[in-house]
């Protein structure tokens, strides 16, 4: 299959497959990108399971009716181009579909990167429609490509995540309680706790009795309990609950346990999809959903461009580098890899230490 994509039925998303795309010539001011390779985790997951809800279905418009094209975060080259500022050869990062190749249409092109600025997308997040000109990028390594893939979209939304948290003083809580503890996001928002605490605040892991000797080996949880232990844990402390898990069941049972005494549910995501409908009359707070986007604008305008870029890139850095203490990289090839991955995060079959990703 020369050019693919991976098509994913909105309605049911264990039901994907694979569609041959027709090509198409470019116009002026397009470019091909032609997509090398790609990560597939457990938040694309997340990205399937709120498609329509946040609106991720709308970056990639499928072929096929009641369809949508998953997105994913990876590599691509310039491969055809009718933009004069974008030469082919360009090696680029960013936000495309799981499939061989993208059509952009570049915008605001400068020495660091460009937005694709096509119609479809003009209503849609900003964070996500900017690619990154690896040439221009100070920071890139060829040899850290899998690190830059698999957790730097993660670990960002973690980083926000923990300023958040810093800034509103865990909105007076003394625990903070994260749930799936052994997804990639929350590892990176524990990092970031552990480095830069709020004071007197203790960080709590959340995880399954199969992701306890993983979650305790990573030494970033001042305490690790097992979702079948919640309603036996201590609840006379102010706490928050940060939901990377989305499971409507551990959010009664949380907020059931802790009552008046949960200050906030910030909900992150949906790794737990198959029970991810939100529990309702819940006691507590109602469950609050964090749009990394949104955080990511306002701190880029609190901090400036280059204050931020700082701030952020130095914690990255060294997060990647340790990334290799606890995450085993592995990579395949090929569309048919891409969709038995992509089943195999549904069934929840991936290992936690595990950074999957697709060469095409």
């Amino acid at each position: 299959m020369k050019n693919w994509a991976m098509e994913i039925e909105k309605a049911a998303i264990p039901v994907a497959g694979l569609v041959d795309v027709p090509p198409r010539e470019l116009t002026d001011g397009e470019a091909r990108l032609g997509i090398d390779v790609f990560a597939l985790t457990a938040n694309n997951i997340t990205y399937a399971a709120f498609g329509d809800a946040m609106r991720y279905w709308d970056f990639f418009p499928a072929a096929g009716e009641g369809k949508g094209r998953l997105p994913v975060w990876g590599f691509a080259e310039v491969s055809e181009s009718r933009c004069p500022d974008l030469p082919v050869g360009e090696r680029i990062y960013g936000y495309f579909p799981a499939a061989s190749e993208l059509i952009v249409s570049p915008a605001k092109v400068s020495r660091a990167g460009f937005v694709d600025a096509s119609d479809h997308r003009a209503h849609l997040p900003p964070a996500y429609n900017r690619y990154v000109r690896c040439s221009g990028d100070a920071s890139y390594d060829r040899e850290m490509e899998a690190e830059q893939m698999v957790l730097q979209p993660l670990y960002l939304t973690g980083w926000l995540l923990a300023r958040y948290l810093r800034e509103e003083k865990a909105v007076g809580a003394s625990r903070v309680y994260l749930t799936s503890a052994s997804s990639k996001t929350a590892i990176g928002m524990a990092s970031c706790l552990r480095d830069s605490p709020v004071a007197g605040v203790k960080i709590c892991a959340l995880t399954s009795a199969g992701s306890r000797d993983f979650v305790d080996g990573l030494n970033l949880y001042d305490e690790v309990h097992l979702y079948s232990d919640i309603d036996r844990m201590p609840a006379s402390r102010p706490s928050v609950m940060v939901d990377f898990a989305g499971d409507a069941s551990v959010n009664r049972d949380f907020h059931t346990r802790f009552a008046d005494q949960l200050k906030a549910n910030i909900r992150v995501g949906g790794a737990h999809w198959e029970q991810s409908a939100p529990a309702r009359n819940l006691p507590g707070p109602k469950p609050d959903f964090f749009f990394a986007p949104d955080h990511l604008e306002k701190a880029r305008e609190a901090l400036g461009s280059g204050g931020f870029m700082a701030a952020y890139g130095e914690d990255w850095m060294a997060f990647a580098r340790s990334a290799r203490a606890w995450l085993q990289f592995r990579e395949f090839s090929g569309a048919n890899a891409c969709l038995e991955i992509y089943n195999g995060l549904i069934s929840g079959d991936a290992m936690a230490r595990d950074g999957l990703t697709i060469r095409v």
